[in-house]
């Protein structure tokens, strides 16, 4: 029987299964709740490769988390991280990209969510090839959901500050209108504003090009891998001020501020199943509610950092 310790690193416990330093690409996926699709997601990696696999487990109440540890505990190559509370995405993730930055000294890191499955065999050799042939600093793929709708790219462009004036501004409208709902004991009959948020928001994704190699556009969060010369120069992957929501149009912005070359490449698939650490914790009125409040918070912040940046280029014109 293999011994497995903890380790502190900051506010978390890291559980040790097995050690492999000839394992150059390391995959981290964020836990919460969801066990069943958890393990479809590390099965899915594992049938095609014999890579690392770092498990983040935030916090989850109904530890979960010591549910994928006892699965895993005799498994090659497989680390499960216990955050002793909930850290969001960005935060969560970052636990994890510093693990296997650190300790496993990946050469590449794949972050995917705990809902998307690995679907090529050769997935990781593409990622070797793709990187060979045109380097980059972030690389999206082509993100498929069950129903056949492509999720990447996410957008064109990040948000500019007129753009996140206005979600701050309709996500507070939105965010009174649901609190109206719910004190009137309408939640279930008034649902106008909800699917003309639904319409626009599909509206937007279906104009995007996902057929071609495209550069420097938003790429989609739920699997983004991460280059050697990102981990390099990094040490967090994500914005950490953030809870959920955004975390790609912040990282779009601040690479595009440091110079960095996000792709996109359509040769490079996995399968999105969507949404399934939020569809088991809440119900659908409050899942909108969560994700209005989210989003009004991210944009705030978003905003505030391009404030920032824009006084620090002011102040360097000035010189």
């Amino acid at each position: 029987m293999k011994n497995y310790f903890c380790i502190p690193i900051n506010y978390c416990l890291v559980f040790k299964v097995n050690f492999n330093m000839q394992s150059k690409i390391v995959f981290v996926i964020l836990h919460y709740c969801a066990v069943q699709s958890t393990i479809d997601a590390v099965e899915s990696i594992r049938k095609y490769s014999s890579t690392e696999i770092v498990i983040v487990d935030n916090a989850s109440p109904d530890k979960s988390g010591f549910e994928l540890l006892r699965k895993y505990s005799h498994a090659p190559n497989i680390y499960v991280i216990l955050n002793q509370s909930n850290e969001g995405f960005a935060r969560g993730n970052n636990i994890g990209y510093r693990y296997s930055r650190d300790k496993l000294h990946a050469d590449f890191i794949v972050i995917i969510n705990n809902d998307v499955l690995v679907i090529q065999p050769n997935f990781t050799q593409m990622i070797r090839s793709i990187y060979s042939a045109n380097r980059f600093d972030i690389l999206g793929p082509d993100i498929i959901t069950p129903e056949g709708n492509h999720r990447n790219p996410h957008r064109y462009k990040t948000f500019s500050k007129k753009e996140l004036n206005r979600i701050i501004r309709n996500r507070t409208i939105i965010l009174l209108y649901l609190r109206l709902k719910h004190i009137l004991g309408i939640t279930s009959k008034i649902l106008f504003l909800e699917k003309w948020d639904t319409k626009r928001s599909e509206k937007e994704r279906n104009n995007i090009d996902r057929d071609h190699i495209q550069y420097d556009i938003v790429l989609q969060g739920s699997c983004l891998i991460f280059s050697p010369d990102f981990i390099r120069k990094e040490t967090i992957a994500f914005y950490p001020e953030t809870f959920m929501w955004m975390e790609e149009e912040i990282l779009t912005f601040l690479c595009q501020q440091k110079g960095y070359t996000i792709c996109y490449n359509p040769k490079i698939k996995v399968l999105h199943k969507e949404e399934i650490s939020t569809k088991s914790t809440f119900s659908q009125n409050n899942k909108y509610y969560f994700f209005s409040q989210q989003l009004r918070k991210s944009a705030s912040i978003m905003k505030k950092l391009i404030v920032q940046y824009e006084k620090k280029d002011s102040l360097l014109n000035d010189k």
